[in-house]
Parts: C-alpha cells; sequence; structure tokens
C-alpha cells in the first residue's frame, strides 16, 4: 500500500445546535486513508457514520453546526473551508454516492443531462464531448443501451439502474476519493452484489481510494482493506478487516458480527438482536455508550469512558476496558475461503 495518505482525519467533532440543545453526532474521530486502500465503516442507523461521510466530503449546513478538529484531503483542509474552496475539489479529488438514488436525482432531467453538468461545468467541456463522455461513463457503469438511457428520465429506470446513474455522476470527474454511503439501500440482493462489485472494479479502473459506509458488515467483509466500527459518535474498534472480524476485541463488534443474517444458517433461523438501543447523545454519561447494553459492562465501564488502545502492531485499535480474549471470535470455529478471510453474507 501506498506510504503517503491521501485522507487524514484528525480529532474531527460534528455538534449539532438543536432546540434539545447539543447533539455531539461525531467525536474525536480520527484515521488515515491511502490512495489504494478501500476503508469500510460501520455502526448501526445512528452511529454517525452518514455524518462522518458528510463532513469529510464538506456537505455539512453553515448555520447550527458546529466543526472541529482536521480533515485533509490531497492537501486542502476541508474543516472550515468556503464554499467555493470546496467547489475546486469536489468531482475532480473526492465524490460521493447518496444511499437514495430517487432524491440524489432530479426527476425532471434526463440522465445525461445530470452526468454532462458537470463535465461541462467542472473541466469545461464542450456539449458534444460532454455527451461522448457521459455515454462513455454510463457504458463503464454497465448500462445497456447506453446511447438511449443517456435521454431518459430517472423514473424510467430501475433502482439498479439508478444508482449506476448516481455512481456515474460521481466518477464523471475522475475523483480521487469516492464516499459510498449505504450504497444499496433498498435494493435487493442481487442488485446489491452487483453495485458493490461495480465499485470494486471501478477502485481498480480508476485507481482510486474507496470509503464504503454501512450497516452491515457482511457487505464490507471482502470489499475491504480496513474497518471502522463507531458507535454514538465515535471510534470503537479499527484495524484490518480480517483482525476486525478474526480478533474483535470490543463486545459491540462482536454483537454486530452475531447480528448479520448468514446464507449458511437452516431457513427459519431465528434472528439475533443486540438488546437495549442506541444511546441518546442528547445524554450521554461519562461511561461507555455501549454499557447499558453490553453484557460484560463494569462499574469502571459505566463511569468512565475508554479511549482506544493498541491490540497489536498493524493498527488493530479498540476502546474497551473488559475487552473479549484474542481468538474467540465465532469465525475462528468456521471454515472461511473469503479472500480477507471473513464470512460471505453478501
Amino acid at each position: 500500500m501506498s506510504s503517503s495518505p491521501i485522507l487524514v482525519v484528525k480529532n474531527l467533532t460534528t455538534t449539532f445546535i438543536t432546540g434539545r440543545g447539543r447533539l455531539p453526532a461525531v467525536g474525536g474521530v480520527s484515521f488515515e486513508l491511502n490512495a489504494d486502500e478501500t476503508l469500510g465503516i460501520v455502526g448501526e442507523s445512528g452511529s454517525g457514520k452518514t455524518v462522518l461521510s458528510r463532513t469529510i466530503m464538506g456537505l455539512q449546513p453553515r448555520s447550527n453546526v458546529e466543526l472541529g478538529g482536521s480533515v485533509q484531503l490531497l492537501g486542502h483542509e476541508i474543516v472550515h473551508a468556503s464554499e467555493d474552496e470546496l467547489r475546486t475539489i469536489w468531482g475532480t479529488e473526492v465524490s460521493m454516492v447518496f444511499q437514495d438514488p430517487m432524491t440524489s436525482l432530479n426527476p425532471v432531467m434526463t440522465i445525461g443531462k445530470q452526468i454532462s453538468e458537470s463535465l461541462r461545468v467542472r473541466l469545461g467541456m464542450s456539449k458534444a464531448d460532454a455527451k461522448v463522455r457521459a455515454i462513455d461513463l454510463l457504458k463503464l457503469v454497465g448500462i445497456p443501451s447506453a446511447e438511449e438511457r443517456y435521454d431518459a428520465y430517472p423514473t424510467q429506470l430501475s433502482g439498479g439502474m439508478r444508482q449506476r446513474v448516481v455512481i456515474a455522476i460521481a466518477l464523471s470527474c475522475s475523483p480521487q476519493l469516492l464516499l459510498a454511503d449505504e450504497p444499496t439501500t433498498g435494493l435487493d440482493v442481487t442488485i446489491q452484489a452487483q453495485i458493490l462489485n461495480l465499485i470494486e472494479e471501478l477502485k481498480s479502473k480508476e485507481k482510486m481510494a474507496v470509503i464504503l459506509v454501512t450497516h452491515d458488515l457482511g457487505v464490507v467483509a471482502t470489499r475491504t482493506d480496513r474497518i471502522i466500527v463507531m458507535y454514538a459518535g465515535r471510534i470503537v474498534e479499527m484495524g484490518r478487516t480480517r483482525d476486525v472480524f478474526f480478533n474483535h476485541r470490543m463486545p459491540y463488534t462482536r454483537a454486530l458480527l452475531e447480528s448479520t443474517p448468514k446464507v449458511s444458517n437452516p431457513s427459519h433461523t431465528r434472528l439475533i438482536t443486540i438488546p437495549g438501543r442506541p444511546p441518546d447523545l442528547y445524554n450521554l454519561d461519562g461511561g461507555c455508550a455501549f454499557a447499558p447494553r453490553c453484557a460484560y459492562a463494569t462499574d469502571q465501564c459505566r463511569q468512565e469512558a475508554p479511549s482506544l488502545q493498541e491490540a497489536n502492531s498493524d493498527g488493530h485499535l479498540f476502546a474497551c476496558w473488559n475487552p473479549l480474549p484474542v481468538g474467540t471470535s465465532p469465525l475462528n470455529q468456521q471454515n472461511s475461503n473469503e479472500p480477507n478471510g471473513a464470512s460471505n453474507e453478501q
């Protein structure tokens, strides 16, 4: 892997100012991403994944939001950058695939016009050249009859085709970092696999880094180099994909893994859920946010928040006062032939 990171996030915080008070959606997140990496960010709904990705992209609103820390993307500081500064890097250096293609696309504009617009505005292409490039992009993401689809409207396409169009728009200006926020939400299982495989293929072909945001560990099992597990806006575990699956130390990571449906289970197998509910971010106390739902919690867990500590020298970090023993992952009792040594839920 490249030794020079293209993305450096340091102690990033995102706090929303609301009628109920201050809501710390992201608290003290730090990590780096290399140019040839795919990073998975996982966690339940409300864990801060999407807020983190939008903050990295520079898409947070200008009012009622407080940002802290630093996001360095290819030498550009994102936090507190002006809109004009952000426009110089959107599309060409960083781009985003949103989770709902129906709301991401303009329903009254043709597919071709929506792709061509960024090419003409950002790259200064002529109308004719932009059309040629747009059709090439539609072919690149696997849309059949690309010339005909160029004049189609989003409502004339299936959910899977619309998501491919969103990916084509995100790739139109050849970004060096692609943020994919729940890119398979609302799609059936077969289309989910196609979209994830497409992102993986395009990453290799376009030579870009990818951040894949999802609530499902199965989605990132064989498609990421490293994984960040988030809970209550903070990183609770981070490391190589194999370490997170096979040598995780944080009970929340185990709970996410066990709650993922497995194709190897017999029919009508009862799904495992994580007990309790995510914490109210308005009323976080000084202890571990996962303590009320954790079977291993002690008085120390309820009174003092743990900081990230090293599990090994390969960058595997976890935040837990009572970590799980090494090698006790249920996956260690299963045979796996996956490239990253993870399960094959997807």
